[in-house]
Formats: structure tokens, C-alpha cells, sequence
């Protein structure tokens, strides 16, 4: 992560925020929705393995009772689960809304490609995010890789490039040059991550290809943060996102409490609610 945040270490006391219950929206699916990654709750996310520590299902109708829109389902939240578990996700009244791919790019990532698509397709996933690799000078067989396992896919699937830093997309042109390449591939962005006039250029220069959002507030030193801690800064990223012709969804990707050394299911439940009260109040949708 580039030193381009626009935010300053800070304590801040933890609150309790109530929220009101709404209708369901996720047993039909709402494409410009507001989703929750099964990641944010994930303690292993980033540990040696990545073996997931809690069943999706279990959460589905607090999910559900709390209003959002639908799930961003990381992928080892199915192909490291238990069959029966599988099948809970394949019986889904509504599909997942987002299956969130880490398959490589290269060529030793095909095998981990086939087993993603194959999943996703299982799961009736409406979308499927994935990264590009890190080396420029594989931009070429990348983007083959990338053209080559949409072939995999029903049409109606939209494949959704994380424009990620670390990968040849982290830069506004180089990413548009990638996009010029692969017509029907959209694009997820980061909009609490830069300063505005970075956000700017990337819906200069990509436009109606940003169709995603991934939503999460971090410090300079990494401390994650919830979006009403700095909620000037938010509003007027949304405001550059409304301008740029942003009318996509977002998925709450990380939350404060993430990574810390108390780091609880709970407590991040609680923190990526009051993200999704700030998200409904702040944007049109």
C-alpha cells in the first residue's frame, strides 16, 4: 500500500451504533447493491494456508436482517469448506453476488483458474472478482490468461479486475491500456485509499469500466478505520465517484479492527454495520 492516504493516526473511543432493521434485499439480486465480504470476518485471510475458520451459512441471516445487498464470497470460503457446506451455498435463494477469485494469472495458475471458474459457476455467482499479476512484462500472456478463462463462464457472468496495488493495474494508464484489451471486463476500485485527484484520473481515464468498489478506510501505519471516522474525506470521495458516473456496487471489504491483536468476529460485525449505515445515508444508490 502506497503512502497516498489522506489520513493521520489518531485514537478513537469505540462506540455502539443501532441500526434499523430494513426488508431483506438479498433474496433478489440488486447489481449497483451494497455487499459484505465473507473475507472481513475471516481471521485467516492472510495466515500460511488460508484455512477458513467459520461456515458462511451460519451468518447468512444476520446478513440478511442487516441489510445488505447480497455477499462477496471468498473463494476458500467454499473450496476449503465441507461438502454439506458447499451445498448450503449452492442452495441459496438468491446467487452470490460476487465470487472472490486469488486463481494466478501465469501459467502455473491455470489449474487454480479451472477450480475457481468451475466453483463459481457451481455457486451461481453473478460476478467474479480476480487479481492480474505483478510483473509487467507478463502484461501480454496476463490479459491471454484473463480473455481465455472467460470462455469459461455463462455470458451473463461479469468478470471484475481489482485494480490492486501490486499488480498491473495499480496505475490509472496502465490499467487502461489492459482494459482497451479486454472488451467486456469491468473494473474494482479502491476510493478510500487515494487522495481525490488520484481517484479523479482513474474515472477519467477508465470511465464506465469502474462498475466495483472495494470499501475499507486505513490509516498511514495500516490501522483500519470506520468510514464515520473521517466522514468529510468519505463524502467527498463519493461525490468525485457521482461525478466520474459511478452507478456500481460496493462491497465492505475490511473494517475497523481488522488485523489488530483483539481482532473478534464481533466486534467487526459491529464496525462494518456502522459502515453500511454510512453507505446507505451517504449514498444515492
Amino acid at each position: 500500500m502506497k503512502e497516498c492516504f489522506r489520513r493521520t493516526s489518531r485514537g478513537f473511543l469505540a462506540t455502539t451504533v443501532e441500526l434499523p432493521r430494513k426488508p431483506s434485499r438479498m433474496d433478489g439480486m440488486n447489481m449497483a447493491g451494497i455487499y459484505i465480504g465473507t473475507i472481513l470476518l475471516e481471521r485467516n485471510r492472510w495466515a500460511p494456508g488460508k484455512v477458513p475458520t467459520y461456515l458462511v451459512s451460519q451468518w447468512l441471516e444476520r446478513f440478511r436482517t442487516a441489510g445488505f445487498d447480497g455477499i462477496e464470497l471468498w473463494e476458500n470460503h467454499a473450496a476449503l469448506c465441507p461438502e454439506d457446506e458447499r451445498v448450503r451455498l449452492e442452495a441459496l435463494a438468491a446467487p452470490v453476488a460476487v465470487f472472490n477469485s486469488y486463481a494466478g494469472f501465469d501459467t502455473a495458475g491455470e489449474v487454480q483458474r479451472r477450480l475457481a471458474a468451475a466453483m463459481a459457476v457451481r455457486l451461481r455467482a453473478q460476478a467474479v472478482k480476480f487479481n492480474m499479476g505483478p510483473d509487467p512484462g507478463m502484461r501480454v500472456p496476463y490479459v491471454q490468461a484473463a480473455l481465455e478463462w472467460r470462455t469459461l463462464f455463462p455470458a451473463h457472468v461479469r468478470l471484475l479486475c481489482e485494480c490492486h496495488p501490486g499488480t498491473v493495474m495499480e496505475e490509472p494508464q496502465a490499467a487502461a491500456e489492459v482494459f482497451a484489451q479486454c472488451d467486456g471486463f469491468e473494473a474494482i476500485v479502491h476510493p478510500f485509499t487515494w487522495d481525490l485527484e488520484r481517484l479523479a484520473a482513474w474515472f477519467r481515464l477508465l470511465g464506465p469500466k469502474i462498475t466495483h468498489a472495494h470499501v475499507q478506510l486505513r490509516t498511514r501505519d495500516d490501522l483500519f478505520l470506520r468510514l464515520d471516522r473521517d466522514p468529510g474525506y468519505v463524502r467527498e470521495a463519493l461525490a468525485v465517484m457521482r461525478e466520474g458516473g459511478f452507478r456500481g456496487s460496493f462491497t465492505l471489504e475490511f473494517a475497523e479492527g481488522t488485523r489488530s491483536a483483539s481482532e473478534n468476529m464481533e466486534e467487526l460485525f459491529s464496525a462494518v454495520l456502522a459502515d453500511l449505515a454510512f453507505l446507505r445515508e451517504n449514498w444515492p444508490g
